[in-house]
């Protein structure tokens, strides 16, 4: 199942969830989570799909926040389905 979420689209990605920032400076996000899916464990993979050449990590640090949010909504959406 695939959501955008605060400008993020979120999808299962095999046993993860990855995020993808839809405006620039874009960038994936892949992120793992729990057995029961309720949760991530951490943020395994971080792409640069664009962004700033002079400011890459800061951007891409600053957005995981964002995407660490919309992967928990995405989550428990996933989880009252069950």
């Amino acid at each position: 199942m695939k959501r955008v979420i605060n400008d993020f689209e979120v999808d299962w990605a095999s046993e993860r969830v990855f995020a993808e920032q839809q405006t620039a400076p874009n960038y994936g996000y892949l992120f793992e989570v729990s057995a029961d899916q309720k949760r991530i464990v951490r943020c395994a993979h971080i792409s640069a799909i664009g962004g700033d050449p002079d400011n890459p990590d800061g951007d891409a640090q600053r957005l995981e926040k964002d995407a660490r949010q919309a992967v928990e909504e995405f989550l428990g959406c996933e989880c009252e389905g069950k």
